[in-house]
C-alpha cells in the first residue's frame, strides 16, 4: 500500500501542477472551501508543508497544533507572486516524492515518526499522509462544487484513494481520541464503496489501557450494532467535516448509536 501511495502522490501532484498552470490570477484569488483562504492559499499551504519534508528548517512550529501551525507559512506566501509559489510547490513536491520513495526501504519504513496531534506512525506512511492532503485540498477545497475552480476533476482511482483511506483510518483514533472513546462503546462497521473502499470495524478502546484509543480493524464483526455506508470519495468530504455526514451516509442498525460516533469523526 505504501508503494502505491508514492505513485498516487506523484499522480495527484501532476494533476495539481496541470490545473495550477492553467489558472488565471483572478482564479488563484477566488475563495477556496477552506475558511479565510483563497485558492492560492491552499497551494501555499501544500508548498509549505512539502518544503518542510525536503528541508526540516522549513518545518512549521507545531506546538499550537497542526491546523494552527499552517497559518504563518500561508501568510508568508500571500506576499509572493503566485508563480513563485507554484514553482516552490513543483520543486518541493518532486523532491518530496523521492523522499517518500526512499522511506519505503525495509528497516527504514518501520521507524516510528511522532506527528503531534496526528499521532505516531511509521515513516512508510508519509506518502499516504501527503496524498490525503493533496487529494482533499485539490478536489474539495479548490475544485467545484465546493471550491471555486471550474476544471475537470482528475480520476478517482485506486492508487489515489486506497492510500488516502488508509491514512484517514490510521490517523482517526489519534486525531479525535477523547470524542471517539466517549462515543464508541460498542462495535460498528464502516463500509466504503468505490476505489479504495472496503469494510472495517470500529471497536471500543481497551478499558485497561490508560489513554488508549478505539481500535479499527479490517472486516466486519458479528456483534456490530450498526453499519455505516458511504463511498470512499464521500468519506474524504464528511470524514474531514467539510460537509455534514448526513448528506452522504446511510446507516443500518442502531442509528441513534451511530450518529454520535459520526459526529465525533474529524480527520485533520
Amino acid at each position: 500500500m505504501t508503494e502505491q501511495a508514492v505513485e498516487g502522490f506523484r499522480a495527484e501532484r501532476d494533476a495539481i501542477l496541470e490545473i495550477g498552470r492553467s489558472l488565471t490570477d483572478d482564479e488563484w484569488n477566488m475563495p477556496s472551501d477552506c475558511a479565510g483562504w483563497a485558492t492560492r492559499d491552499v497551494l501555499g499551504h501544500m508548498a509549505a508543508t512539502l518544503h518542510g519534508v525536503v528541508d526540516p528548517a522549513y518545518l512549521p512550529d507545531m506546538t499550537s497544533g497542526t491546523e494552527g501551525a499552517m497559518e504563518g507559512p500561508v501568510d508568508q506566501r500571500r506576499r509572493l507572486p503566485i508563480g513563485d509559489v507554484l514553482d516552490e510547490y513543483e520543486t518541493c513536491s518532486g523532491k518530496a516524492a523521492d523522499v517518500f520513495q526512499s522511506v519505503q526501504a525495509p528497516g527504514v519504513g518501520e521507524t516510528p515518526l511522532p506527528m503531534g496531534d496526528l499521532g505516531t506512525h511509521t515513516l512508510s506512511m508519509l506518502p499516504a499522509t501527503f496524498l490525503f492532503d493533496a487529494y482533499t485540498h485539490l478536489r474539495v477545497d479548490m475544485l467545484r462544487p465546493y471550491g471555486s475552480i471550474d476544471r475537470p476533476e482528475p480520476p478517482r482511482d485506486e492508487q489515489r484513494l486506497a492510500p488516502t483511506i488508509e491514512w484517514m483510518l490510521a490517523g482517526l483514533p489519534w486525531m479525535c481520541t477523547d470524542a471517539l472513546n466517549d462515543a464508541v462503546q460498542r462495535p460498528l462497521v464502516l463500509e466504503l464503496s468505490g476505489p479504495g473502499g472496503g469494510t472495517w470495524t470500529l471497536a471500543p478502546a481497551d478499558p485497561g489501557d490508560d489513554g488508549g484509543r478505539i481500535a479499527i480493524s479490517v472486516g466486519a464483526t458479528d456483534d456490530a450494532v450498526a453499519t455505516i455506508q458511504s463511498s470512499s470519495h464521500d468519506f474524504v468530504i464528511w470524514g474531514t467535516q467539510r460537509r455534514p455526514w448526513r448528506d452522504f451516509v446511510a446507516i443500518t442498525g442502531d442509528a441513534d448509536y451511530a450518529a454520535p460516533v459520526l459526529d465525533a469523526v474529524n480527520v485533520i
